[in-house]
């Protein structure tokens, strides 16, 4: 099965850039479709999202 950009996205959590970026590192199995749209192999999306490391947001500064 294949997900496409926006299902990932909404899926998983994870902005489209980062998809991108591990796609083009090989991370992810992903083909483009007749229209040009990116599909990501589920398969691979599960067994990277397994192992991905989750940043805590960084923290504010208050001026005081």
């Amino acid at each position: 099965m294949e997900l496409t950009t926006s299902q990932a996205v909404q899926t998983y959590g994870v902005f489209p850039n980062v998809l991108h970026r591990m796609t083009l590192m090989g991370r992810l199995e992903a083909r483009k479709n007749t229209n040009g749209h990116w599909l990501i192999s589920k398969t691979s999306l599960e067994r990277w999202n397994r192992t991905r490391v989750r940043r805590a947001p960084k923290a504010e500064h208050k001026a005081a």
